[in-house]
């Protein structure tokens, strides 16, 4: 059975357009929407098209990076599905970027984090333990409630310091509760010693931690006395070649 030429260029024409058809239908896009949600939260919707603008099935990789471009969170998602990201410790400020990616295709997408003012608060037998995990100056009145009395707490923390705050009240078990405005809470059967319901503040670290304004002032110090050394050592070096200069002279004389 013969087959006509023209029967069969069409024939492979039509392949060929199908074929492309094809590949343009498997063409991938990535999209990637984000929402900030809350202060320190954010909502990635990842998505990937055809050349059509079609939502396409299939798994997605991404990776999240600070401004410092360190690698904070990765994984990968279905597409269209959402991603909820909570910052971490200590965020730095700056433009962040979420980057996908799906075989060959890559895309990525900046967001900005901004002052994030926030504590990390616990109770641990009769202690408080505040930390700084945002990325400003943490300064904030804290409301401390020990059974019936309640007592506020002024508390200034720069970023990463902790501080701890020892609860004291008559021998007893207690319900404490405390609230720093976003914030709050409460633990029953906490077991306080003491002559009176009241709280002491103790700070957690050394010395420089404790005492940033002295260490700042004792490092002063430092670098006025490294100072007046090296210009003493430079006057005497100076001096001294004056006088062998002098006799030098007085020996040609």
């Amino acid at each position: 059975m013969k087959i006509k030429r023209g029967s069969l260029l069409s024939c492979i024409m039509l392949v060929c357009i199908m074929l492309n058809f094809i590949g343009l239908a498997n063409a991938e896009a990535i999209g990637i929407d984000v929402k900030k949600t809350s202060y320190d939260e954010f909502n990635f919707k990842i998505t990937l098209y055809d050349d059509n603008k079609n939502r396409m099935d299939g798994q997605l990789e991404y990776i999240v990076q600070n401004f410092h471009v360190d690698i904070v969170h990765e994984g990968s998602v279905n597409s269209g599905d959402n991603i909820n990201f909570k910052l971490p410790k200590n965020p730095y400020q700056g433009p962040w970027k979420i980057t996908a990616r799906s075989k060959d295709t890559e895309t990525n997408e900046l967001f900005n984090v901004g002052d994030i003012k926030r504590a990390d608060i616990k109770l641990e037998g009769d202690n408080l333990i505040i930390e700084n995990t945002g990325n400003v100056v943490y300064d904030k009145k804290i409301l401390i409630k020990i059974g019936n009395d309640d007592q506020t707490a002024d508390i200034i923390l720069n970023v990463r310091q902790t501080k701890i705050i020892k609860l004291t009240a008559p021998a007893g078990e207690y319900t404490v509760e405390v609230d720093d405005g976003e914030k709050q809470i409460t633990k029953t059967g906490v077991s306080l010693t003491g002559n009176v319901v009241g709280i002491e503040r103790v700070i957690k670290g050394g010395f420089w931690s404790r005492y940033p304004m002295v260490a700042l002032f004792l490092l002063s110090l430092f670098l006025v006395f490294v100072i007046v050394s090296v210009l003493k050592i430079h006057n005497l070096i100076v001096n001294k070649s004056g006088v062998i200069k002098k006799r030098n002279r007085l020996r040609k004389k």
